[in-house]
């Protein structure tokens, strides 16, 4: 069978998920009965050096009280070998009454940051009446996160990324959660988005066994390792074509939807405000210098689709549009070895195209492991 003809029957057989889901209402979607809420369990707040600020810290975005309507908690978590200050957001369950807490760990892609996560996690949360973690959080060269020592090397390496992902999610997991949650009713669920989902992949085998143990599954969105290093050829005219600077965060937002990058306005004016920061002019200014990445393209999606099959826990692939699969990802779909669901009316940002979809999507996955 050609490589063409396996293509269109795999995505023959997914046309029946996928209208199911695309029958689905973004605002009403029911996911069927759940106890009730029955008491509220006390959070614990984290405080946490911050390093020096760069001049335009107190000016970053416009996301300074947004993220309280997403998250409870916004903190900083120093890595000193790694050089890095991380800047993350995080909720905690109030209810407990469920033999299974699941902790969702979000990493967005490049270019992007953590509160593209934003509307999901609520979602998330609000379908699983608070018997739910959620932490995401800026990754090294994004948002508020920083390098303690300019001056030292900081560098973007598939890598150096797995070592922030893997430090910061087995930090948070025995100093936040174990004191918050019995650990027998601890499970991990990693989700990352674009490079983020090459990110989850690969760091799967660098937890220790004890955390590993816990960790339930992997999901990718909308991430595929041909269709990624295709991309990268055409990534210089991407940004050639795209402003880093505006006359106000609300100007940035309007681009953003205008040429369709993000199709959700409500999603756009929390996660796009988080990608500037505000210049005594009172322009706005892109953070994140994709092009500094150029050198490390290379390096972060060699290998991630076998990698992804082969992954010994339950996998996920969600993507928007049915045309980029490649040889390793349709083979391991007929072999059983992942899910994969496409949304078709979705654009790049799944998460925050169609947060409801999404977590209904990763509700169900959860219930099948």
């Amino acid at each position: 069978m050609s490589e063409d003809l396996r293509r269109r029957v795999l995505l023959d057989q997914l046309n029946g998920p996928n209208r199911v889901l695309e029958s689905l209402d973004e605002e009403e979607s029911e996911i069927g009965d759940l106890p009730t809420i029955s008491r509220k369990y006390p959070y614990r707040h984290v405080s946490l050096n911050r390093p020096e600020s760069p001049d335009h810290e107190d000016k970053f975005g416009d996301d300074s009280e947004l993220w309280r309507d997403f998250f409870d908690h916004n903190a900083r978590h120093v890595i000193d070998k790694n050089n890095i200050s991380i800047n993350l957001y995080y909720k905690l369950p109030n209810n407990l009454e469920s033999p299974s807490i699941p902790l969702f760990i979000c990493h967005h892609g490049a270019g992007s940051s953590a509160l593209t996560f934003a509307l999901l996690a609520k979602e998330l949360y609000d379908r699983l009446e608070g018997k739910c973690a959620i932490l995401t959080f800026d990754a090294r060269g994004h948002g508020k996160t920083r390098p303690l020592d300019r001056n030292k090397k900081f560098p973007f390496n598939l890598d150096d990324f797995i070592s922030d992902f893997v430090e910061l999610s087995t930090w948070f997991y025995n100093e936040i959660l174990t004191k918050a949650i019995p650990s027998e009713k601890l499970s991990l669920l990693l989700l990352g988005h674009s490079l983020g989902g090459s990110i989850c992949t690969f760091s799967f085998t660098q937890f220790s066994q004890s955390i590993k143990s816990k960790i339930l599954g992997v999901t990718m969105l909308d991430i595929v390792e041909e269709a990624a290093i295709s991309a990268l050829d055409n990534v210089q005219s991407f940004l050639d074509n795209t402003p880093n600077v505006f006359e106000s965060y609300q100007k940035a937002i309007d681009w953003y939807i205008d040429n369709q990058l993000l199709r959700q306005r409500r999603s756009a004016e929390v996660s796009v405000p988080t990608l500037f920061f505000k210049t005594k002019s009172d322009k706005v200014v892109r953070i994140t210098d994709l092009s500094m990445f150029r050198t490390y393209w290379s390096t972060w999606f060699s290998g991630l689709s076998s990698k992804f099959v082969s992954l010994p826990t339950t996998k996920l692939l969600i993507l928007a549009g049915n045309d980029n699969l490649d040889k390793e990802l349709i083979v391991g779909q007929m072999q059983g070895k992942y899910q994969l669901v496409v949304f078709q009316e979705s654009g790049h940002f799944i998460q925050e195209d169609a947060p409801s979809k999404t977590a209904l999507t990763l509700i169900d996955f959860g219930k099948e492991m």
